[in-house]
């Protein structure tokens, strides 16, 4: 797995982008929607207020490394189910980059995305059901790319790096909620 570099939000913005503490029970995967590196999506959600920008998330994964944004024992801003749906207030958020254009940088990014969750999943004991995507808590289509690519896929490749049987990969993007 590639580094985690760590660019925290100051404490000082916790009460607009992170208010709450946070015992995760689930990981939220997202793909940015544009070509930003992960270092710039962090620094965009490390805007203040006056910026208007409140959207907090825990990652951000390219294809060269992870940049952790918010500690996992805080709530971020990043599913769209209120402040306290359960993406928001229980979800381990992860934004993979590069999703807008596709190729190999983006590729690259979901595959160091899949070691973190892989990472993820064995320190809090959990199981590939705890791997959530964005559309689970909110109508709307993401992570796009991934869906596009076939989210059994993504679940196959998670389930291969922990070394458990892969499933047929039958494509459906129905929504589950948790």
């Amino acid at each position: 797995m590639v580094n985690i570099r760590k660019n925290l939000l100051p404490e000082s913005l916790y009460s607009w982008k992170s208010p709450y503490t946070m015992k995760p029970t689930r990981i939220v995967v997202h793909n940015t929607a544009n070509d930003a590196s992960a270092d710039n999506e962090i620094k965009y959600m490390l805007r203040d207020k006056s910026n208007g920008v409140q959207v907090s998330y825990h990652y951000a994964v390219d294809d060269k490394e992870i940049v952790q944004g918010l500690p996992e024992n805080r709530n971020g801003f990043h599913a769209g189910d209120g402040k306290n749906g359960k993406g928001n207030r229980e979800g381990i958020a992860i934004e993979i980059c590069y999703s807008k254009s596709g190729g190999d940088k983006f590729i690259k990014a979901e595959q160091n995305a899949v070691d973190l969750i892989v990472d993820i999943l064995k320190r809090y004991g959990w199981g590939i059901d705890k791997v959530t995507k964005h559309q689970d808590y909110m109508n709307k289509y993401c992570p796009h790319r991934t869906l596009d690519m076939g989210w059994d896929r993504f679940l196959n490749m998670v389930r291969e790096k922990m070394g458990q049987p892969t499933t047929s990969t039958n494509e459906s993007n129905s929504v589950t909620v948790l």
